[in-house]
């Protein structure tokens, strides 16, 4: 099986390494928008294959599983081509899908071509427990993320905090609002909130809290679910990435499980 990566910053090196140690992966398809971003994460990959970027029908026609680790920009931009060409996509970016019309669209190409897209639960648990509670029915959902002040990135409307982030000693409520909002915002941190959203009732029924916490040293989800089901609650802290504060290292693992599934072809949970 031929798997391409969209992407080779944190998390599409650490697929690549690891799937690179998967004897049912004959290729390791490498492509970003920066060539020498792929020239770096090549020698720790056997199995790499590099693409340039004007090479993406070729990256596309050669990939069996496209994992996309790049950002919305690459999903807006490439998704469409690959499951138009009838191969599978995983996507990781999952704040494009709070474009209502480009998800319809993308699953509507999907059934046509018979290709699959694949969203994995990323920095948390609990998402098989949401997928299958909004069966019945889910009254509301609430996502409350901590974060190490260095690990968030201001958007330009809150760039006025910046100066109190760096002296901050308690915690502080940077955003409170739908999760459609807050994707918006903080699009490189609160990817866990477009998942939970896209899995449940919806970028405008789920509530999301984003603080600023100087008291912590790791990332912290807490998932607040209540329904006909029941009532559902999910607390996570998450070791962020050596290299990148913004990234649980968590997401990259729940990408390979996923990716193990796909190649195994053994799906546990709902």
């Amino acid at each position: 099986m031929r798997i391409g990566i969209i992407g080779c910053g944190f998390i599409g090196a650490t697929i690549g390494a690891s799937l690179d140690q998967m004897d049912e992966i004959t290729a390791v398809n490498l492509i970003d928008i920066s060539y020498e971003e792929s020239v770096k994460v090549a020698p720790a990959i056997r199995k790499a294959r590099l693409f340039t970027i004007e090479e993406i029908d070729q990256f596309i026609a050669v990939s069996d599983l496209v994992v996309e680790a790049a950002s919305q920009d690459a999903v807006f931009q490439y998704g469409p081509s690959v499951v138009g060409a009838g191969k599978d996509l995983m996507i990781l970016s999952v704040g494009a899908l709070s474009d209502d019309r480009f998800w319809a669209e993308l699953t509507g190409m999907a059934l046509r071509s018979k290709a699959r897209i694949f969203v994995p639960s990323g920095a948390v648990s609990g998402i098989d427990g949401i997928g299958a509670a909004v069966v019945a029915g889910i009254d509301c959902i609430t996502l409350t993320v901590r974060k190490p002040p260095k690990g968030l990135s201001l958007p330009e409307e809150l760039k006025h905090l910046s100066t109190r982030l760096v002296a901050l000693k308690e915690p502080f409520v940077l955003f409170e609002g739908p999760a459609r909002e807050a994707v918006r915002l903080f699009p490189r941190n609160v990817n866990v909130a477009a998942t939970i959203a896209v899995s449940g009732i919806g970028f405008d029924r789920t509530t999301v809290r984003v603080i600023a916490d100087p008291t912590i040293t790791r990332n912290s989800h807490l998932i607040e679910v209540r329904g006909r089901f029941g009532e559902m609650r999910v607390e996570m802290h998450n070791q962020p990435s050596t290299t990148n504060p913004r990234t649980s290292y968590l997401a990259p693992l729940s990408a390979l499980a996923m990716v193990r599934k796909f190649v195994t072809g053994v799906y546990i949970g709902s």
